[in-house]
């Protein structure tokens, strides 16, 4: 019974700190947040297809704002759960990602993939909600 309980906890924390992160998105994109609801929406698939590592590249070389919003949402949250991975110097998260054993890998891509579900739900949300209030 205890693990339930903790699990909400931990859902309820990640459901929270996405809704933040897309608000903050939204307020700072303005006009662009349209595309970045979409990339946020694209994000599981580049996990799956080319592994979490390679999606964060992708994500961390981009010139946009929209694609380094997201990378900054999931560094952000990384950094929160697994402090001790990011070293005494603050390491960029394509770093660390690349430096994870293969359990730690599996375990850093089902969460990333988990806050990502929850993003990509409040980023709909707030786009339908822009959506109604223009009628």
């Amino acid at each position: 019974m205890g693990t339930k309980v903790q699990r909400v906890g931990i859902e309820n924390g990640r459901a929270a700190f996405a809704f933040q992160e897309v608000k903050q998105a939204k307020e700072g994109l303005k006009e662009n947040f349209e595309n970045y609801r979409s990339y946020v929406k694209k994000m599981p698939s580049l996990i799956q297809v080319n592994g979490l590592g390679q999606a964060l590249a992708f994500c961390f070389q981009k010139k946009g704002r929209e694609y380094r919003s997201i990378y900054r949402s999931i560094a952000k949250w990384m950094k929160e759960q697994f402090p001790g991975q990011f070293g005494k110097e603050d390491m960029e998260l394509v770093e660390v990602v690349v430096n994870l054993s293969s359990a730690d890998y599996r375990l850093w891509t089902m969460e990333t993939l988990a806050l990502l579900d929850w993003m990509r739900k409040f980023a709909d949300g707030m786009v339908k909600d822009d959506a109604e209030a223009a009628k």
